[in-house]
């Protein structure tokens, strides 16, 4: 597996990370057992994976990935998790912030958290945020009880939101990690956000190379439709009826193949997040960050198509 550095942090992380929210929610939602955890996370750190994301909102996912590395040695890897500033719509109490640590810290059996986020922040919210939680974060970390410090794009009908940049633009200083979305057919981060990213050196992850908008016929029509309509993206080029068939060749098996080698070629992108339960999923992904990246000519056409492109899901 190979390893990015993680911004400015000096940490090196791999490019595949483990992420315990998505659909299945490390398997709370899909049916997998303890058991089943651990084989997953067992599988990931064998295949060179070390980072690991999680919630409090995903359910007991803190919890459960706590135990599924019991006995796994802890330099082995690394725990991100994030935390919602707005619980039930209204900004979160003072300390608050404090105590979700503490029981993330508990929950995890860890003595520091590699990375806290907050979660999603909305169009907004992000001045309020750094006003009245990040001196708070920042107690947290000359503490020891975290090491970086980052938030995490929201999931919005607006995917062009501002949040990521303004971040980059006005606390550079602040951030160390960000988390955001970006793919074949989302790459409005590419255009400010990632160069940002580098020149500052926060680390980048990418929650979101694979979405239904690619991998669903009728999403991904609906969505090409929009575009046909506001002009924005001109896909007049491609077959309707297998739009993306041209990637599959030269040991390319499919579109979440294409989408996952494509979510990490940018080199502002440090990690690619998969949000798979099983086994077998995990080893196709980790198979595609091992693989060699998309070739040039057809890297360059997913550019020149969707460059100005930003699904919202």
């Amino acid at each position: 597996m190979q390893n990015r550095a993680l911004g400015r942090s000096g940490i090196d992380v791999s490019l595949l990370s483990l992420g315990t929210g998505g659909a299945s929610q490390f398997g709370q939602k899909t049916g997998v057992d303890d058991a089943g955890r651990k084989r997953l996370v067992h599988a990931a750190l064998d295949n060179g994976v070390n980072l690991f994301d999680t919630s409090e909102q995903y359910g007991r996912s803190e919890e459960l990935l706590g135990n599924a590395l019991e006995g796994v040695q802890r330099d082995r890897y690394l725990l991100a998790t994030k935390w919602s500033y707005r619980p039930g719509g209204e900004y979160a109490e003072p300390g608050s912030l404090t105590e979700s640590t503490e029981r993330s810290l508990r929950l995890m059996n860890t003595d520091v958290l590699d990375i806290m986020q907050f979660h999603g922040i909305l169009p907004g919210d992000y001045d309020p945020v750094v006003d009245r939680f990040v001196p708070e974060m920042l107690k947290l970390r000359d503490e020891g009880k975290i090491r970086l410090i980052g938030f995490t794009e929201m999931m919005t009908k607006d995917p062009k939101a501002l949040i990521p940049q303004m971040g980059l633009t006005d606390h550079p200083e602040v951030w160390d990690v960000i988390m955001l979305k970006y793919g074949i057919m989302n790459q409005w981060a590419a255009k400010d956000v990632l160069p940002l990213a580098e020149k500052h050196g926060v680390g980048i992850m990418n929650m979101a190379p694979i979405r239904q908008t690619l991998t669903r016929e009728k999403d991904r029509k609906a969505m090409f439709d929009t575009w046909q309509e506001d002009g924005s993206v001109d896909v007049s080029s491609l077959d309707e009826s297998d739009p993306f068939g041209w990637l599959l060749h030269d040991g390319v098996e499919s579109v979440i193949d294409a989408g996952y080698r494509f979510g990490a070629m940018h080199s502002g992108i440090s990690t690619v997040l998969t949000g798979t339960a099983t086994v077998e999923h995990l080893e196709a992904n980790v198979r595609s960050m091992e693989a060699p990246p998309l070739g040039s000519d057809d890297y360059q056409r997913l550019l020149e198509l969707f460059g100005d492109s930003a699904a919202p899901n």
